[in-house]
């Protein structure tokens, strides 16, 4: 998918998104973000998406209202409004009785959803029956796949589960260690009658509710991460093309931001498209200083210095990858009138006269109305 249009969905009225190889979502909350997400992954994974509630006991007795509302999440099914919603990717249309005509295949987009924190119950993830019908089907869909791979092997050896050789470079090991977890490990507990996931503290075991806010919505990530982020020479998972997380921050110290922001590159590196939505300035000051480093001499060398990253085969092949080969999209769900309309801000131009561009969003505003009333009220002191 290179471009999707559409128009009355749920809350958004218009939307025009070219897609970069990192695109990045921001808006105000409950401003149709999620919906949009969810439905990118409904037009390209719509055969399998059908097979697998199938599997898993789901009927929606051929109905699409009821079938969005066991997709999207109960009371859900009314953002699809008949004769006036209109959607089309790559110049094809696309409605929900076409989902239910596709035939099975493997799916194609990996979507890391902004609840994650509930697919871990007791330090174990949740199997796909253990969802309710009112539940969206991408927090099931991620949650299983969590659990294959726990059950696949990466929850039963000695070894700790983080930090782990093998398992992602060392340079974001190590960034991860130090901002998020510090000298604790994640292990697996086997000593009771269940298997659970613990944060292992200089010998003591603190089960998954007692970790901080941080570490329990990072946990899950992490183990999405590793799914995607296969060992030895494979980059990639072969059948996944698109990866989209939601507000991967949530919880975490701007630290702990940076050492994210190394892991949506290396995903990039890897041949993966990448989705952020996102209530960091951050993760956009990271693209904004892509889109200018890259027309400065010596790029490559700028970026691992703003990363802090030591020159390295690693560090070298992820700079000149994100700098010469990639391209970056950002757009702002921008909600007026109680409707939001989605507008390309990819410029990031702090000089540009839309407000939209220049505060990123509304990312920047309140920093820059600070520094404003500052320069005011110091002004005003020296008089």
């Amino acid at each position: 998918m290179k471009r999707l249009t559409l128009t009355t969905l749920g809350q958004i009225a218009t939307a025009d998104i070219a897609f970069g190889d990192l695109t990045v979502f921001v808006g105000e909350q409950a401003s149709g973000k999620s919906i949009l997400l969810q439905l990118i992954k409904l037009i390209s994974d719509g055969g399998g998406i059908t097979q697998t509630l199938r599997k898993h006991g789901f009927d929606w007795q051929k109905n699409s209202n009821k079938f969005l509302s066991l997709y999207f999440g109960e009371g859900m099914e009314g953002i699809w409004k008949e004769n006036e919603t209109t959607v089309t990717y790559d110049r094809t249309d696309f409605t929900p009785q076409k989902v239910l005509l596709k035939r099975k295949k493997e799916e194609s987009v990996f979507l890391i959803p902004a609840h994650r924190v509930v697919t871990l119950k007791d330090g174990w993830p949740r199997a796909f029956t253990d969802y309710g019908t009112s539940d969206p089907y991408v927090v099931k869909e991620f949650s299983e796949q969590l659990r294959l791979l726990m059950e696949a092997g990466l929850g039963s050896g000695e070894r700790p589960i983080f930090p782990q050789e093998g398992r992602m470079n060392k340079t974001i090991r190590d960034a991860i260690g130090r901002s998020i977890f510090g000298k604790a490990e994640v292990r697996l507990d086997r000593s009771g009658l269940r298997k659970r996931i613990v944060l292992d503290v200089e010998g003591t075991q603190l089960p998954f509710m007692v970790w901080s806010t941080g570490q329990r919505e990072f946990a899950p990530l992490l183990l999405g991460l590793y799914w995607l982020m296969p060992s030895g020479n494979t980059q990639k998972k072969n059948n996944i093309n698109w990866v989209v997380i939601e507000e991967p921050e949530m919880g975490l110290h701007p630290q702990a931001i940076s050492a994210l922001l190394l892991m949506f590159l290396e995903l990039l590196r890897r041949g993966y498209n990448v989705i952020v939505s996102t209530h960091s300035p951050q993760i956009l000051e990271l693209v904004w200083a892509i889109q200018f480093i890259a027309k400065s001499k010596d790029a490559p060398a700028r970026l691992r210095q703003l990363l802090g990253l030591k020159a390295n085969a690693f560090s070298y092949d992820l700079t000149e990858t994100v700098i010469s080969k990639k391209t970056y999209k950002t757009y702002y769900f921008s909600r007026q009138h109680n409707a939001v309309t989605v507008k390309d801000i990819s410029t990031l131009d702090a000089e540009d006269m839309d407000e939209a561009v220049s505060d990123w969003g509304g990312l920047t505003a309140f920093s820059t109305k600070a520094s404003e009333v500052v320069s005011d009220a110091m002004g005003r002191t020296d008089l």
